[in-house]
């Protein structure tokens, strides 16, 4: 194996999960034939059942590694312990650290080798070890040591004594890890949890699977290693899945409770009493085998360049965010400012993965032609976008308000954000109204159906989406409406909100295309709120609104606005209600960093 170091050929295991052996070995084959990661990946997953594909693409995120802005150290040879394809590593090599991944399976070592080569233009090396309790390295031979315990795999979890990991530790120990007294665990689908029953959660407090511990007991068991320094935070809602990070030693980053969680009388009253740090699902340590006077995070070196590039107050973080796709989210203020003071108010953004360093340049380009063309737009304010600490940083004015999730299934607010979404983005007209000929078709239509079907994989989805093409040609050449600046990704998370509904501003343009298709954007962010209204498939939600029986008269009002506003015929619009599921496919294949398996079909039922 290329740049791997084999300490223990006799310990050789078949588990290689969430990879079966048979998918692993066929991956490696196909890499050593010259694929791509990216193709050998999107096969695996189709070739993997279900369970495993989901758990190897939460998995491979990023974003697991969010908690990386908290490190203080400057960046050096990093050892990751755990499973090695883990997208930690990945996010770890492209903040500048030289990966060293240690694993006992060889085949899951080889991939992770590929995953960070493909995903981060970096080299790694990789050790693979059997069941001794002593890793194969000199004292201090790592800047940054990290740990990841209980990550789902077949087997039952290993790990090494803290000691041991403190040994061979230079500078700053991370180590995640699942709370004993957590209330809910990922089930290894993305935004998919569960809570166990009373007598399950007594069970496992009393007696762990594998070794669980509390806030106390980790810090225990770290400093008993001379661990004197122990940064705590929480991995909310499970490590394998989380969006917040939250210091639990005092100041921030903190934990965001909107409207719905203030609803909820029984979390409430938990959080005020200061149950949160013990009834949180998940843990990320970070750690110094000795105390000194406390460096600067790169988070606070970030903000520090930042306050010197705008000219505005260094502020402090207040919420961080680990993104759905790969981005470290960092929301700002400045301790004792007037409220009415923008400066030191501050969304910063730091991309995880190459895709999304991609789309954050698109994002703020797009928001600079927004303000310049469509002034009367509400968008975020872009301050500035280069490398700060060793990142790819960008900044903009955070916006007051939440975003609409926080007020899903309040009517009143969401016929406001409709009505105010039909007529700002009726606005957006980049190509006045013109014939639709065939090349415009190709281009806009055509292209996202050959796109889409080169990934659908199911048959009957293909030869649908042939027909559905066609029927699609004969109905819209030769109409006539206009083209617009499309967002194309309109969801309600990317709309932010007053407490009346009105629209303070228009998130995230980095999926955003010029000359595009009318209609779709309004038209997704009225199925995407009645998806996660009730909790529907997004095949339901988009029967709503396809068929109208069902829509509320809101939402009709406001897509009856739209279509008079930018002249749109009754024919053009049913052509983009019905291609819609290819709409939303096209934005994904044309952003992601991989294709997710039998997507539309799964999806949508096409």
């Amino acid at each position: 194996m290329s740049g791997a170091v084999d300490s223990d050929r006799g310990a050789e295991l078949e588990d290689c999960w969430p990879w079966t052996s048979e998918v692993a070995q066929q991956t490696l084959a196909r890499l050593r034939e010259g694929r791509t990661w990216k193709q050998c990946f999107e096969t695996a997953l189709l070739e993997l059942d279900e369970e495993r594909a989901d758990h190897l693409m939460l998995l491979a995120r990023e974003a697991r590694a969010a908690w990386l802005v908290m490190l203080a150290g400057e960046p050096g040879r990093a050892l990751c312990i755990g499973n090695a394809c883990s997208g930690a590593a990945v996010a770890l090599a492209r903040a500048g650290h030289r990966v060293v991944l240690v694993d006992r399976s060889h085949m899951r070592l080889e991939l992770g080798i590929a995953q960070v080569r493909a995903m981060a233009g970096s080299k790694a090396l990789a050790v693979r070890i059997g069941e001794g309790a002593r890793l194969p390295f000199q004292s201090d031979a790592f800047e940054l040591v990290l740990e990841e315990l209980h990550l789902p795999q077949a087997r039952a979890p290993w790990k090494f004594d803290p000691s041991e990991l403190a040994r061979v530790c230079a500078g700053e120990l991370v180590v995640s890890a699942n709370n004993r007294l957590g209330y809910k665990r990922s089930a290894g689908r993305r935004a998919d949890f569960r809570v166990p029953s009373p007598f399950a959660f007594v069970a496992g407090a009393l007696s762990p699977a594998h070794g669980e511990r509390t806030l106390r007991g980790y810090r225990a068991w770290l400093r008993r290693a001379g661990m004197s320094e122990v940064r705590a935070f929480a991995l909310y809602p499970h490590q394998s899945d989380f969006t917040h990070l939250v210091a639990l030693d005092g100041g921030g980053p903190r934990l965001m409770i909107g409207p719905k969680e203030r609803g909820n009388q029984a979390k409430m009253i938990a959080t005020r009493l200061g149950l949160f740090p013990w009834l949180t699902p998940s843990f990320a340590f970070i750690a110094r085998r000795e105390s000194k006077s406390r460096a600067k995070t790169r988070l606070e070196r970030v903000l520090q360049e930042l306050s010197q590039r705008t000219g505005e107050p260094q502020p402090e973080a207040e919420y961080v965010h680990a993104t759905r796709g790969n981005t470290t989210l960092v929301m700002t203020r400045v301790q004792g400012a007037a409220s009415d003071d923008p400066r030191g108010r501050w969304a910063v953004h730091i991309p995880l993965s190459r895709q999304q360093e991609d789309q954050l340049v698109k994002h703020q380009a797009r928001l600079s032609l927004i303000r310049e063309r469509f002034p009367a737009l509400k968008v975020p304010q872009p301050l500035w976008i280069g490398r700060a600490a060793g990142l790819t940083i960008a900044c903009e004015r955070r916006l007051d308000g939440l975003t609409a999730p926080q007020y899903t299934g309040e009517h009143g607010i969401a016929a406001r954000m409709f009505s105010d979404a039909a007529r700002d983005f009726s606005t957006l007209i980049m190509r006045p109204a013109r014939v639709f000929d065939a090349a415009d078709f190709e281009r806009l239509v055509a292209s996202r159906f050959e796109l889409v079907a080169r990934f659908a994989v199911v048959p009957a989805t293909i030869q649908n989406l042939a027909a559905l093409c066609e029927r699609l040609r004969a109905q819209l050449i030769g109409t006539s409406f206009p083209l617009v600046l499309q967002h194309a990704d309109l969801r309600s998370k990317h709309v932010q909100l007053a407490a009346d509904g009105s629209v303070l501003g228009y998130l995230d343009w980095g999926s955003s295309e010029l000359d595009d298709l009318p209609y779709f954007d309004l038209l997704h962010l009225i199925v995407h709120e009645r998806k996660h209204e009730a909790d529907l498939t997004a095949q339901a939600a988009w029967a709503i609104v396809r068929e109208r029986k069902q829509l509320r008269e809101h939402e009709q009002r406001a897509l009856d606005d739209y279509s008079e506003r930018i002249g749109l015929d009754e024919r053009v619009r049913r052509a983009i209600e019905t291609m819609y599921p290819v709409l939303v496919a096209a934005m994904a294949e044309r952003n992601w960093d991989y294709s997710r398996p039998r997507w539309l079909s799964r999806q949508f039922g096409v």
